[in-house]
């Protein structure tokens, strides 16, 4: 998957079946309808400052490489 420089958004990724599931097996506690209707404008780069610090980074890295390897 092109992430486009972290520049897409939450909504183009979610649209992809095999992303949404990633999302959805690593981060299961984002996955509420509410928080996804509010970040679907969001970008990858937007999600990704408010991830720093919530989430280890090696899991991160992690969950972007699943992402492009799609």
């Amino acid at each position: 998957m092109d992430l486009r420089n972290n520049l897409i958004t939450v909504g183009e990724i979610l649209e992809n079946p095999r992303a949404k599931e990633i999302l959805r097996r690593e981060f299961p506690e984002l996955m509420n309808p509410l928080l996804l209707a509010m970040a679907q404008r969001m970008t990858l780069s937007d999600v990704l400052l408010k991830a720093h610090g919530r989430y280890p980074k090696e899991k991160l890295d992690r969950v972007l490489g699943e992402l492009r390897a799609i």
